[in-house]
């Protein structure tokens, strides 16, 4: 990625524009935490991606996050959420409101079920300009041409009245991007912003995706099971499995010394350019359900390196080097490996 645009980067002393502190998710009577215990930190202009399966918990804390959880069924177990000094947690609905659409938001997955079929796109994007910022009418249609020009939608002050069933999949989603962006946000959170669309639009969608936070200096939150797009975009990897956090750290350091399991499952069904040499590789099994969650290592009924301590103890987070953590009783895995042998 470029340069952080300098009036956005963080200083030194300054905290992180978010720090989520071991937040915990549980459902009414359910058997375990379906998020559970998971902490990072999000620093202004960065871009961290959580990785994982689909049922890892990737997407209930991204809703946490926004304030959209209903709650109940859901609750917060523990943990906090700091966005820019304030404890997410402890504002009314009203402040998290507030917040959200304007230095907070968040795009979507499928564009057709969060744009509203029965308004034209340009009203839609002008509403939420409109209920953050005291403008007139004209100035926030002014303000949605300026978005639909801005994600690279051609002709955009004629794209204005169109309903969403007359754009394609890739026009919707950049649409969705142009909504979240109109009110400047300090953090976009975006989850699988790009997996129903081809792979064409989907490298569109991320390079667009990638100038526009050069460009304003906003903090990224991506929400995906694709590695191809971590490697594309990300400067910090937090991989979740079954509610926890299982290895975190700069993207270099995941990708070139993966310390868990599971994300060495993940690198290694990963395909590659070139011509295919062997089958691709498989993690057997499937993501543990609430009911049928492990009490020691979440992972250990699919690890290929299991062991009684796996089952009997749940391994904690811990440094293996600067920023690099992994929650497994074997890492550094290149020592135990060495020793087996």
């Amino acid at each position: 990625m470029g340069e952080r645009p300098e009036n956005q980067a963080n200083h030194p002393d300054d905290p992180p524009l978010l720090t989520v502190e071991n937040l915990s998710i549980r459902f009414r009577n359910a058997a375990a935490n379906t998020v559970d215990g998971i902490s990072f930190n999000v620093d202004r202009g960065e871009t961290l991606c959580i990785v994982g399966e689909s049922g890892c918990g990737k997407s209930i804390s991204a809703l946490a996050l926004m304030g959209l959880l209903p709650m109940p069924p859901a609750e917060i177990a523990s943990g906090r959420m700091v966005f820019d000094r304030r404890d997410l947690l402890t504002l009314s609905p009203k402040a998290r409101a507030d917040l959200r659409g304007d230095r907070m938001a968040m795009i979507f997955q499928e564009p057709m079920t969060s744009l509203n079929p029965a308004f034209r796109i340009g009203d839609q994007i002008a509403e939420g300009v409109l209920r953050h910022r005291s403008i007139s009418q004209a100035d926030a249609r002014r303000r949605a041409v300026e978005m639909l020009d801005r994600v690279k939608i051609p002709a955009a002050a004629e794209r204005l009245d169109d309903y969403p069933h007359q754009l394609s999949g890739g026009m919707r989603q950049r649409v969705m991007i142009a909504m979240a962006l109109a009110n400047d946000p300090d953090l976009l959170i975006a989850d699988e912003p790009t997996t129903a669309l081809d792979v064409t639009i989907q490298a569109q969608i991320l390079e667009l995706m990638r100038t526009l936070q050069e460009e304003t200096g906003t903090a990224l939150i991506m929400i995906t099971h694709d590695l191809g797009v971590v490697a594309e975009i990300a400067d910090q990897v937090a991989v979740m499995y079954a509610g926890k956090i299982v290895e975190q750290g700069p993207v270099d350091a995941i990708f070139d010394d993966p310390q868990h399991p599971y994300t060495i499952g993940l690198m290694s069904s990963l395909p590659s350019l070139g011509e295919r040499q062997s089958r691709l590789t498989t993690i057997s099994g499937m993501v543990p359900t609430i009911e049928t969650m492990p009490s020691g290592c979440r992972f250990a009924p699919r690890c290929p390196f299991v062991h009684e301590t796996c089952i009997a103890r749940a391994p904690e987070l811990t440094s293996l080097s600067r920023n690099h953590l992994a929650a497994c009783h074997f890492a550094p895995l290149e020592a135990h490996v060495v020793e087996a042998v």
